[in-house]
């Protein structure tokens, strides 16, 4: 009788056992699983944060581009025009061949400036660092830019990178001209075997980067920085200037 009874009080202990294994086997079921429909959702909604950032920095491209067609064509019409019409009058009544120079390289600079806003010349066929230093060159009346490339790498770029580096560096002096007041501008070109960095620091006004609203402008250099698989960091004190740090890897250049 008291074997029976120890045979069934082991046969209850293994129910017991098995019972508590198995609800500790279907309890850690259920949390991998919510575990992974958690994950789930929160990739879905980042991917869905993500799309709805990229539509957004879609439309501010779109804005910006728009922007930009308006804002050359008013400069071709109340600049260029303006100082050939000048230029026109002053070769007819009173003759001074120095004002005429002077109106005449400022109006080439000008239609330069126009140029390399609209299309960037020869592209495939120039690098970077002549790209910048051919697009300096019209703005040189304006600021006084002091321009400094130090390349260290044979590794060649692609036309999507050139291109948005040199957009992004019409909108940064764009910016210059209508917001910052600078009088000072330093560009620095590195490029080494790791990275391809584009440091800009104007002297102007700066602002609150931490309070102050991104404008179009701002927008859209993110959005071409990211088009190119780049960060960027910005810096700004009021009274102080602005500071740019651009920088891409060049294990991403294959892809882009």
């Amino acid at each position: 009788m008291h074997k029976w009874q120890n045979s069934t009080d082991i046969a209850q202990g293994l129910a017991i056992v098995l019972i508590v294994v198995i609800v500790l086997v279907l309890s850690f079921i259920i949390l991998v699983r919510e575990n992974i429909q958690r994950m789930s959702r929160a990739k879905l909604e980042e991917e869905k944060l993500n799309l709805e950032h990229q539509q957004k920095l879609l439309e501010t491209n779109i804005m910006v581009q728009e922007q930009e067609r308006t804002r050359i064509a008013a400069d071709i019409h109340d600049i260029l025009i303006g100082k050939l019409t000048v230029l026109k009058i002053k070769n007819e009544i009173a003759y001074d061949q120095q004002e005429i120079d002077d109106l005449l390289k400022e109006s080439i600079s000008i239609a330069r400036r126009f140029s390399h806003d609209l299309s960037l010349p020869m592209l495939k066929y120039t690098d970077l660092e002549q790209l910048i230093a051919d697009l300096v060159v019209s703005w040189r009346l304006l600021f006084k830019i002091n321009y400094k490339s130090d390349i260290r790498s044979t590794i060649v770029l692609s036309d999507n990178v050139k291109v948005q580096l040199t957009r992004i560096l019409q909108e940064l002096i764009t910016n210059m001209v209508k917001h910052a007041g600078a009088t000072t501008v330093q560009i620095h070109l590195r490029h080494t075997d790791r990275y391809l960095f584009l440091y800009v620091k104007e002297d102007g006004k700066g602002f609150d980067v931490v309070n102050q609203n991104k404008g179009l402008g701002l927008k859209n250099i993110e959005f071409r920085i990211k088009l190119i698989n780049g960060t960027h960091k910005l810096k700004s004190k009021i009274g102080k200037g602005t500071s740019y740090l651009f920088a891409i890897n060049n294990s991403d250049f294959n892809k882009l």
